[in-house]
């Protein structure tokens, strides 16, 4: 256990990180893609370069999952206009 509480294997983050990553997802998704990469980029631990690939396809996919939300509500809006 470290000093966080959280048990998670030496080679994985620890769940304090991961909850941040979380929600960094949700609220800041461009950000959290681009700081997922970055930190990719840098990481040598294959477990840890895991848990940051998925970091990155999940903001993506919720960036494009809010512009195809998007995309039909700007689609409903401009056909109920005529």
């Amino acid at each position: 256990m470290d000093a966080s509480g959280d048990s998670a294997p030496p080679d994985e983050y620890p769940g304090s990180i991961v909850l941040a990553a979380v929600l960094a997802t949700i609220f800041f998704p461009l950000i959290s893609l681009i700081i997922a990469l970055v930190l990719m980029g840098q990481q040598r631990n294959e477990r840890r370069r895991a848990q940051l690939r998925t970091w990155a396809w999940a903001s993506a996919g919720w960036i494009a999952f809010q512009f195809i939300v998007a995309l039909i509500f700007f689609a409903a809006v401009a056909s109920s206009a005529y």
